[in-house]
């Protein structure tokens, strides 16, 4: 008995934390409720007021209408009242002279008497009305407003449960270094039925756990690497073996680039990450911020199989003009290492000895001004000889840079208020000056004066989770909603003018689209980053073309991000999974690369362009934006 009482007490204070957990998630799910709650109000409240609006309007048109009528009949009455006045002031004139004045007098005003009287007689004045009473309201076809009215929202829930979701997927035990892994969340409910809506609150990170280590195996190979020949200055290529110049026992906390999360609406999720370096990686997935079964998961990474590599070796297609993107890979990068992040300057030029495009290095990791945690959007505005502005994510602000790295403004207050900042994403500027911010988090795009002050905000109520947004030539703000897997383009006003996409694979579909970039002939380009392409639009939002498939030769992508489009509406690319940056025609035909060996990127996000040719990249896994030469 007294071994039944104690194995009895041990299951004690598990109970009690189930209790502690259930109270929880009670009290979290009437925090939602309300939370939704008020989201419905705030929803249904300004519709009323553009109903309000929109009948206060009516009225003022029937108000004028009816003034300008009653204006137009009032003055045609004055007119009719003083006829019958002087008609009746005459002829009462008249027959008082005839019978009261003598017959001479009478005689003597008798031509004047007769005059006046035939001009009564002649008098134009049209006794018809010159307006109608005809005002009415027209209701016209509300059936399409009904409909959209009884479509207006939705209540999202599942009955998830980290304990009994699950993460599978070929990279959950290895990956290639450089080259994107990616596994998928199954979420189920406490029976352990598979969930079949989405909506879950799932997150991740990816974090390396241990050095590289030269003993480490390689996949498929443990003879030398061979010099390699590649006319593509892949990242792949560039991450050799590292002499182990630290002690194993420090375990520096690097910071890959953030997971991208893709919601797949039917209950599973897709993860995708990469590895910069050999080593061990821990990737923890969060359900509702709680692990899910199995998490964290412990991650090997490898340098890539030898004949992956040599397959790999590509040429380039002869090229119409000469550029400075590089069309070879010499041997010294198989001897080059990346400095670990706290040896980089904020601000440094190039030093490396290995050749390659890059001209500036700007930021580091850290939470201060001038530095980065996972920047994302970036983009050139004209202003003051040139700006750089940076959306800082994960630090929830724009940092505002000269060309030579400068931080000059550094502007947003966190939070989900109205000029407030929570995931900036995406950013912009205006042909005023104004920057434009697409906000993830938030569900809106806000717009800041070139010093930072707030003023106004578009998109509330129509975005699901806008990442990247760019500025057309008739400054109509382009918004790439990730999270709707669509693009919309406003006014500035806030007046939506197309949307165009939806979830999905087809040539006019997307899976969490990224950026979008405008030409010289007002066609939008976007970064597909699920479907492994860049699809282009015309301005009316109807699909011309695509380019791009899933793989790592020429002119394939894995997860295409940043996309700026030059003066010769040539396309350059992001490609995250890949870590480079790729050069295409303005058909899609790839031309080349920019060389980004000796310092490589580490999923690159946002990328803009300068007039004088510079290539500005959001490096977010290394926490910070570099410049690349570029001859259009």
């Amino acid at each position: 008995m007294h071994q039944l009482i104690h194995r009895v007490t041990m299951q004690l204070p598990c109970m009690k934390k189930s209790i502690s957990d259930i109270e929880g998630v009670c009290v979290s799910l009437r925090e939602s409720r309300v939370r939704a709650e008020g989201e419905v109000r705030q929803c249904f409240t300004s519709l009323h007021h553009l109903l309000d609006q929109r009948q206060t309007q009516l009225i003022n048109a029937l108000n004028t209408v009816e003034s300008e009528k009653q204006r137009t009949l009032g003055t045609q009455l004055e007119e009719l009242e003083g006829w019958v006045q002087g008609v009746e002031s005459g002829c009462e004139f008249v027959e008082a002279a005839l019978t009261q004045c003598p017959a001479m007098e009478v005689v003597l005003v008798r031509k004047q008497l007769g005059e006046r009287l035939m001009d009564y007689a002649n008098m134009n004045v049209p006794p018809a009305p010159h307006q109608n009473s005809h005002i009415k309201f027209v209701v016209g076809n509300t059936d399409p407003l009904k409909t959209a009215f009884q479509n207006i929202g939705n209540i999202e829930s599942n009955s998830a449960v980290p304990h009994q979701s699950s993460v599978t997927g070929e990279s959950l035990r290895q990956v290639c270094v450089g080259r994107g892994g990616t596994v998928t969340v199954m979420t189920r409910d406490y029976r352990g039925d598979k969930c079949v809506s989405g909506g879950g609150d799932v997150t991740a990170a990816f974090t390396r756990t241990t050095n590289s280590h030269p003993s480490l195996p390689r996949h498929g190979s443990t003879s030398p690497r061979p010099t390699s020949t590649s006319p593509r200055p892949s990242p792949l290529s560039s991450t050799s073996p590292r002499s182990n110049s630290r002690s194993p026992s420090t375990t520096p906390r690097d910071d890959p680039s953030t997971p991208q999360v893709l919601d797949l609406n039917n209950g599973t999720y897709e993860i995708g990450f990469v590895a910069g370096t050999e080593g061990t990686y821990s990737l923890e997935v969060l359900l509702y911020g709680q692990a899910v079964n199995g998490s964290p998961f412990t991650i090997t990474a490898i340098q890539p199989p030898e004949e992956d590599s040599a397959s790999s070796h590509r040429s380039i297609p002869n090229m119409s003009r000469q550029t400075s993107h590089s069309t070879q890979v010499t041997s010294r990068a198989s001897r080059t290492s990346r400095r670990p992040m706290s040896h980089r300057s904020s601000c440094s030029r190039r030093t490396n000895p290995i050749e390659d495009d890059m001209l500036l290095r700007v930021g580091r990791r850290g939470r201060n001004r001038g530095e980065f945690v996972n920047p994302q959007g970036i983009a050139y505005n004209s202003i003051k000889d040139g700006r750089i502005a940076v959306a800082d994510s994960n630090n929830q602000c724009i940092q505002v840079f000269t060309l030579s790295g400068e931080c000059k403004l550094r502007f947003g207050v966190r939070g989900r208020g109205t000029g407030q900042m929570q995931r900036p994403t995406g950013v912009s500027a205006l042909p005023n000056g104004n920057y434009v911010v697409a906000d993830y988090e938030n569900k809106w795009v806000s717009i800041f004066e070139p010093s930072g002050k707030y003023v106004t905000r578009i998109g509330n109520g129509k975005l699901l989770g806008p990442k990247g947004v760019c500025v057309d030539h008739n400054g109509h703000i382009i918004v790439v909603d990730n999270k709707a897997s669509c693009v919309c383009v406003f006014q500035q006003s806030g007046k939506l003018l197309t949307k165009f996409g939806n979830r999905g694979t087809d040539d006019y579909q997307f899976a969490g689209p990224h950026f979008a970039a405008v030409n010289s002939r007002g066609h939008i380009a976007i970064t597909d980053f699920h479907n492994h392409c860049v699809k282009v639009f015309d301005s009316d939002g109807e699909f011309m073309f695509t380019f791009g498939s899933s793989g790592e030769g020429n002119g394939q992508f894995n997860a295409p991000t940043g996309i700026a489009i030059d003066a010769y509406d040539n396309i350059i690319v992001a490609d995250w999974g890949n870590s480079r940056i790729q050069v295409f025609d303005g058909q899609g035909s790839f031309l080349s690369y920019v060389n980004t060996l000796a310092d490589p990127l580490y999923g690159p996000q946002g990328m803009t362009l300068t007039p004088d040719g510079q290539i500005f990249v959001a490096d977010s896994g290394n926490h910070c934006f570099k410049v690349y030469k570029y001859l259009q």
